[in-house]
């Protein structure tokens, strides 16, 4: 499971953009705003400044060559040895936000072959036109290649970065919050890459997210919305249960209550055919002895060693790249905008915490929870694989349209993982779904 890490408003506008994010046409009348920015494949990324990158393979951009800058990182999960990495950066536009920004999350779609990796930045420009300092949102290596035979340099430890709290804003895991007085108004983002000096292999990035959003007053939330699809509509996505896994790899957490999100996004990346599931020889030596290999793997390689979990948000959505799909973390507003992903055939991985009282349909309270929406019945209330069952077959669930839609809109403001493969388009008119709006 996944506790929330700030007390969040419950209703949002997301505003559209051209390829870079700007204030709402059309807010609510509570004023409040949510922008989703995305740069994804390479014409959106030249929107940015590159140093020592080149375009490379299906729209990414990679290190460009030996010789580059150079700079030493220590792994504070390895061995203590300083290792020497070439690297290269992509620095986002400047982004006007129209809005004091309270809390910010980024996501990414990137590429890691063994002992390269990735950083991931942000920083806001406040009302007074200073900046903040970069931010670090995520260290990121897909892989757990920690020592290769071959002698090479192996991956790092993916982790977030603990004690980056200052006068302007707290960083939890992996969302930027704020300070009172110190709100931006603008945002960078960062990506720098990493390659083993004198290596030729690189990372690739193909996209980048990021999510900005101003609160709302306590007890703004705006209510149930009006059931759109107006029939039912279900997504062939199969339920897995992380409570089958408890007692599995007890350093990655033991299973149970804590894969909640390797296990739901385990459920949408199967959804779309062989083509993006793990290899079987990647499964081979996993041990789950009540079956569902794929989920206790997706928990290993979501694992921030410094959070301790594999709940952070972008961490599994970078994981759902690593198959060929497309993926960002945002937040939608309402079930009605949800109903729009369903029916393009996109089902979504959803952040909610709640009392048991608060939602008696699901048996149990959370203090932080994922569960997938798969689909709606024809009376409109939200289909969920919930993982928090006690087998496979009782994952499917059906929740209460106002109960479930209240707890996910005031509890997270609506946080949501899209992941999807390319040739799944996202749907249209939906604010924070497509790039380049």
């Amino acid at each position: 499971m996944r506790a929330t890490t700030a007390a969040l408003a419950a209703w949002a506008v997301i505003a559209p953009t051209a390829g870079t994010a700007g204030a709402a046409d059309d807010p609510e009348p509570t004023g409040n705003k949510i922008t989703t920015t995305h740069w994804q494949g390479i014409d959106d990324l030249r929107q940015g400044e590159w140093e020592n990158l080149r375009p490379g393979a299906h729209g990414t951009l990679g290190v460009r060559s030996a010789g580059g800058p150079t700079t030493e990182y220590t792994d504070p999960f390895g061995d203590g040895t300083a290792v020497a990495y070439e690297t290269g950066t992509w620095t986002s536009p400047v982004v006007e936000t129209g809005y004091a920004v309270d809390e910010s999350i980024t996501s990414w779609n990137a590429t890691t072959p063994t002992g390269t990796w990735v950083e991931i930045e942000f920083r806001g420009r406040t009302a007074d036109g200073a900046w903040t300092k970069w931010f670090v949102m995520g260290r990121w290596a897909s892989g757990d290649d920690f020592a290769p035979t071959d002698g090479s340099v192996g991956d790092i430890h993916r982790t977030s970065v603990d004690g980056q709290n200052d006068a302007d804003a707290y960083l939890f895991t992996d969302t930027y919050v704020a300070k009172s007085g110190h709100e931006p108004e603008a945002f960078q983002t960062r990506v720098t890459l990493y390659r083993p000096a004198g290596s030729t292999t690189t990372p690739r990035l193909s996209g980048v997210t990021t999510m900005t959003n101003e609160y709302l007053p306590d007890g703004a939330y705006a209510g149930t919305s009006d059931f759109t699809l107006g029939r039912a509509v279900e997504l062939d996505v199969p339920g897995y249960s992380q409570l089958i896994h408890i007692g599995e790899y007890p350093e990655f957490g033991g299973g149970g209550q804590v894969w909640c999100s390797p296990t739901s996004t385990t459920m949408i990346q199967y959804s779309y055919g062989t083509k993006h599931q793990v290899p079987a020889s990647e499964l081979e030596d996993v041990v789950a002895p009540n079956g569902d290999p794929q989920v206790a793997y997706a928990a290993i390689n979501t694992w921030d060693y410094t959070y301790e979990g594999s709940g952070n948000w972008p961490f599994n959505t970078a994981y759902a790249h690593r198959f060929g799909l497309e993926s960002f973390v945002t937040r939608l507003r309402s079930l009605a905008e949800a109903e729009k992903f369903v029916a393009a055939g996109i089902p979504l991985v959803v952040s909610i915490n709640f009392a048991a009282e608060e939602m008696p349909e699901a048996g149990y309270g959370t203090d932080g929870h994922l569960v997938t929406i798969v689909g709606f019945t024809a009376e409109g209330d939200p289909v969920i694989n919930d993982p928090n069952k006690a087998t496979d077959a009782d994952v499917r669930s059906v929740y209460t349209r106002e109960n479930f839609e209240r707890v996910w809109q005031t509890s997270t403001d609506g946080i949501a993982y899209v992941i999807h493969p390319h040739e799944v388009k996202l749907p249209e008119n939906v604010p924070g779904a497509t790039p380049n709006w």
